[in-house]
């Protein structure tokens, strides 16, 4: 009887201490322990900027407009899942954080597990550090867990700025003002001015006559003049400005970045117009001196009692020809006499056609003293006129009239024969070097032959 009762109580103790165990197993998997509670630092955050931890990329910055890229790293450090996982970053406005599955936050983040999340944006001009903030539930406990960390970037860089004006000084001249600005946080060494459209003018900038600048300081500004001079048109001005801050940055990956070359472009149009003539004054009117015309001249009368020329004897009586060789009869050269005169040949009182007899007045001509119907004779008053009212003309002033003699015309032959037969001095000379010239000419074939 003692035996089976002490095996009866051995097999209760043995359930007994099964339904313990199964009973401490059901509630540690119903609900976290004690240590996973919200103020043991389970969730862990780690924040890099291009690659650059924290405040890495403050120096040497990011170029301004490049790309930042940071990446948030989610850490669950305990064995409690953490539910709906968020980050907020202050120093990325705008920026959407993404989250694997490309949701905007973390659904679950297991015990000891991590993922990563990230955001993208334009580098903005200057500094923007700030706290990172994580921040998760924890349903068992009805509590929220969070992780911060410090990150930032610094924004660099110089930007140029160019604008044109142009203003018409003269009507062929026109004056081009290009004002250069540094709108950046870092200066600008070495700034040079051009005109591609205007490369023969001389740019001066600052004053000076070098189209340089040296260092332009932040926010700063300058002025540089062209002077242009044209012919009348229209005509476009585009200025181009280059310059460099000398800055290595950072880019996307975290490797440095060559300074690049900064450029600022802008134009202006302006027009010469030709200038407008100058009138001239008017000169006073002078009256131009009309010369009298002179009294129409007509043909010379020939004077009455001048006989015309007579011709002379021919050229050929006067030289003498050779004898003609042996049985040819020598012709008969007689002289000339003047040409017969008209009528001539007629019978006494025979008036040749066409002729005037002698005393006769030629038809339409009025004899001396006679006037023709119906005009006044000089001197005498009008029928029906007063003596006073008819102007007597001027009287005449006879001017001493100058008689010239009027010679004949001698023809060629009357040259060398006068009138009487007998030889001029120019006939004596001409005969005497016809006579001359054949004598020398054969004393000079003879006394060639002799020799």
């Amino acid at each position: 009887m003692i035996i089976g009762g002490v095996g009866a109580g051995s097999a209760r103790a043995r359930w007994l201490l099964v339904g313990l165990v199964l009973t401490g197993g059901c509630w540690s998997a119903a609900g976290p322990s004690a240590a996973d509670g919200p103020t043991a630092g389970k969730l862990g955050l780690e924040v890099t900027v291009n690659t650059r931890p924290g405040l890495g990329a403050l120096d040497p910055g990011i170029r301004t407009g490049a790309t930042v890229v940071k990446s948030y790293r989610l850490i669950n450090r305990g064995g409690a899942d953490l539910h709906h996982v968020r980050v907020h970053d202050p120093g990325m406005p705008g920026a959407a954080i993404r989250c694997p599955g490309d949701l905007d936050r973390v659904p679950m983040l297991a015990g000891y597990r991590s993922v990563y999340c990230s955001a993208t944006a334009a580098a903005r001009p200057g500094a923007w550090v700030g706290d990172v903030r994580a921040v998760g539930q924890q349903p068992y406990l009805r509590a929220m867990v969070q992780a911060t960390a410090r990150s930032g970037y610094a924004g660099v860089g110089a930007a140029l700025g160019l604008t044109e004006t142009a203003r018409v000084t003269e009507p062929d001249r026109a004056e081009v003002r290009y004002v250069v600005a540094n709108h950046g946080n870092k200066p600008v060494h070495g700034v040079r001015v051009t005109d591609t459209a205007l490369p023969a003018e001389r740019i001066g900038c600052a004053g000076s006559a070098q189209p340089v600048l040296a260092h332009l300081a932040p926010g700063a500004s300058a002025t540089c003049v062209a002077v242009v001079r044209r012919a009348p048109g229209t005509y476009e001005s585009r200025g181009q400005a280059d310059g460099s801050d000398l800055l290595r940055t950072l880019d996307a990956r975290g490797a440095a970045v060559a300074p690049p070359r900064l450029t600022a472009r802008s134009s202006a149009r302006f027009t010469l117009r030709a200038p407008p003539p100058v009138p001239r004054a008017p000169r006073p009117h002078r009256p131009t001196a009309v010369a009298p015309r002179p009294p129409h001249a007509g043909p010379p009368r020939g004077r009455p009692g001048v006989p015309p020329p007579q011709p002379g004897p021919p050229v050929i009586a006067l030289f003498p020809l050779p004898p003609p060789p042996p049985g040819i009869a020598a012709p008969v050269i007689g002289p000339v006499g003047p040409a017969p005169p008209p009528g001539a040949g007629l019978a006494p009182g025979v008036v040749p056609p066409g002729a005037v007899p002698p005393g006769a007045v030629p038809p339409g001509v009025l004899p001396p003293g006679v006037v023709a119907p119906g005009v006044v004779p000089p001197g005498d008053i009008p029928p029906g006129a007063a003596r006073d009212q008819v102007q007597q003309p001027p009287p005449r002033k006879n001017k001493p009239r100058t008689e010239t003699r009027n010679e004949p015309r001698r023809s060629l032959a009357g040259r060398f024969i006068r009138r009487d037969r007998t030889p001029t001095g120019l006939g004596m000379l001409a005969a005497l070097f016809l006579i001359l010239l054949p004598a020398a000419i054969a004393a000079a074939v003879f006394g060639s032959r002799r020799l």
